[in-house]
């Protein structure tokens, strides 16, 4: 069964990898002068398509932008989301417009390149509520916002990472065994995360760093604290993001553990226009049934996350996303024996929805298997854990392999 559901995820993540890829920034112009010329084109980084209006620019594209008064009118993809900007004929005023959200803004210099000027600085940090309310709409629209809206994301690492520190990496056989000296655990690993959206590749590869303090009384009380550091890729464009989580492990009984976690994290990217951070909170329950062969262990989470304003470069504003998200799991782990030692293997299935903001990916399901040696939260050794997991959803499929080393 573990192969089969290994192949499933490698399979699938194989079929989404055929996919032709999607543009983040495209354009559809046409100026008219003595005559009129459309070209479609497109960029890799939203610095480039922000600068598409520039003098330099048109006459590079279109062969009858001579003058530079001809009448020219753009049509932005700007990462999914529609957009236009444009000038009449014999005029120096750039119009913006944003039709999904009733946006029109206009730019005027004494030159065209003193209104594309002026056009940059307001997509960059001086659009005010009008920024803000862009950047919420692409969180919903775009399928590689770095903040919120999909799985590789600031918001959606972190309600996962929440949720992985509260079950999947310590859900098994947490009951107290024979008294034995405990130590406190590092934790380093590396994750890969590859997923399809909206024809767009998006990779993520994650450094996860934990430290998790352990009660000499009762070692099932534990206070964990978590800095992972990520790379995100989508399309050549590149993004990163930090953050810093704290857990504390409470046991309410043998079979019984409830999670409240705190969590901050930071993104940002010049490459796709965007930075932001986050904070979250979130109450997460597992429970245990154990059996003379096997244990099943069932996960729920509530948390609550938001966007926070910051400043950064040249890039500042809030989008104001708010949302609370539900996660549920549960996962079938036994005993096994591989490459000759005593390990166990786990199957898990979790569900996550979000609720508030309109997003790009309101919810989306993965099935993983793990193969790994014991993780009971009184042991005083060191344990492992490597595995694979296929994330499937209407906007969003992949695949994540996953390898944990706790010393």
């Amino acid at each position: 069964m573990r192969i089969k559901l290994l192949a499933l995820a490698v399979g699938a993540a194989i079929v989404s990898g055929q996919s032709v890829a999607a543009d983040l920034f495209t354009i559809n112009g046409t100026v008219t002068g003595v005559t009129t010329e459309t070209q479609s084109y497109s960029f890799k980084t939203a610095e480039e398509a922000l600068d598409a209006v520039k003098t330099e620019n048109l006459g590079t594209k279109f062969s009858n932008y001579v003058t530079g008064l001809e009448a020219a009118n753009l049509t932005l993809g700007f990462r999914g989301l529609p957009m236009t900007a444009g000038y009449a004929a014999n005029s120096t005023t750039l119009t913006f417009t944003v039709p999904s959200l009733g946006i029109t803004q206009t730019f005027t210099g004494t030159t065209r390149d003193e209104s594309q000027k002026a056009f940059s600085d307001f997509m960059k940090k001086n659009g005010g509520d009008i920024l803000n309310r862009i950047m919420k709409k692409l969180a919903e629209e775009s399928p590689a916002d770095p903040i919120a809206g999909n799985p590789n994301s600031l918001m959606g690492q972190m309600v996962a990472s929440d949720f992985n520190t509260a079950f999947s990496n310590f859900a098994t056989n947490i009951a107290p065994g024979p008294n034995e000296k405990v130590n406190n655990l590092i934790g380093i690993g590396a994750s890969f995360t590859s997923l399809r959206q909206g024809g767009t590749s998006n990779n993520t590869f994650t450094l996860p760093l934990s430290y998790t303090i352990r009660s000499d009384i009762d070692p099932r009380r534990q206070l964990i604290f978590n800095l992972p550091v990520r790379y995100t890729e989508v399309e050549g464009a590149k993004a990163y993001s930090t953050g810093f989580g704290a857990s504390y492990r409470l046991p309410m009984n043998d079979a019984w553990t409830l999670t409240p976690s705190l969590s901050y994290g930071l993104a940002g990217s010049k490459d796709l226009g965007a930075v932001g951070h986050a904070m979250g909170a979130s109450l997460a329950s597992t429970y245990i049934f154990t059996k003379p062969t096997y244990d099943i262990a069932i996960g729920n989470m509530i948390g609550h996350y938001r966007t926070l304003k910051l400043t950064a470069g040249d890039y500042s504003y809030d989008p104001g996303i708010a949302n609370t998200v539900f996660r549920n799991g549960v996962m079938y782990s036994r005993p096994v024996t591989a490459f000759g030692k005593k390990m166990s293997v786990e199957y898990s299935l979790i569900d996550t929805r979000y609720t508030g903001t309109k997003l790009y990916n309101q919810g989306y399901d993965e099935l993983g298997v793990t193969l790994g040696t014991n993780k009971r939260a009184n042991s005083a050794r060191s344990f492992f854990r490597a595995g694979a997991s296929y994330l499937h959803s209407a906007n969003s499929k992949g695949f994540t392999l996953n390898l944990g080393y706790w010393f």
